[in-house]
């Protein structure tokens, strides 16, 4: 009897694990990700860091000037908006890696971060990659309690990335010009009405 009760709570467990499992794999998508222009004056990085079992269990938490930026679990990445000028991005554990990069505007990089064997934990490692290395295979970004200042969401991504009329962006920029240099169309008054009144001898 309590060897079948055993069995009983431990399928249910394993159960209840698959369940909260899907849910989460829900949540977010792993695909192949479109990068945007960096806005207007700016630069930015594109982090990230490859799936797999080794090291899963540390995050690469990446930071600037001793302020995190944002963490990087396996398979995750994230896009920082910086400006032009000198940036360094380090990560650590037991030691500590760090890239150097002197940003220009409209600058796109890439930095990936992968987790070697250290004496007690995983050492991160942050090296600089090529544009082909990330857009040719499929990610999650990260969460977004993860994220921190100037790191964009999957909405801003999307948006910079979306198809744009330009016919119906040049023609809305043309009819804002027109009314700023004529004003609003006002229709002319109507004129008063006359009445013609005869009179009767």
């Amino acid at each position: 009897m309590k060897a079948s009760r055993m069995v009983a709570v431990a399928a249910s467990f394993a159960l209840g694990l698959g369940l909260t499992g899907a849910a989460l794999a829900s949540e977010t998508v792993k695909e192949s990700v479109e990068v945007p222009s960096p806005p207007e004056g700016k630069a930015q990085v594109v982090f990230f860091r490859p799936g797999g079992f080794g090291g899963s269990a540390i995050s690469c938490a990446v930071s600037e000037a001793g302020v995190k930026v944002s963490s990087l679990p396996p398979a995750r990445y994230f896009i920082l908006v910086a400006d032009p000028g000198k940036h360094t991005y380090s990560a650590a554990s037991e030691s500590k890696d760090e890239v150097n990069y002197n940003l220009k505007p409209g600058q796109t990089v890439y930095v990936k971060c992968s987790i070697q064997t250290g004496f007690f934990v995983g050492r991160p490692k942050l090296e600089a990659a090529d544009e082909l290395e990330f857009t040719t295979k499929t990610w999650k970004a990260v969460s977004a309690d993860r994220m921190g200042a100037n790191v964009l969401t999957e909405a801003q991504i999307k948006a910079g990335t979306a198809p744009q009329d330009q016919a119906a962006v040049v023609s809305a920029k043309q009819e804002e010009g027109a009314l700023v240099a004529t004003g609003p169309t006002v229709p002319p008054a109507a004129a008063p009405e006359t009445t013609a009144q005869t009179g009767t001898n």
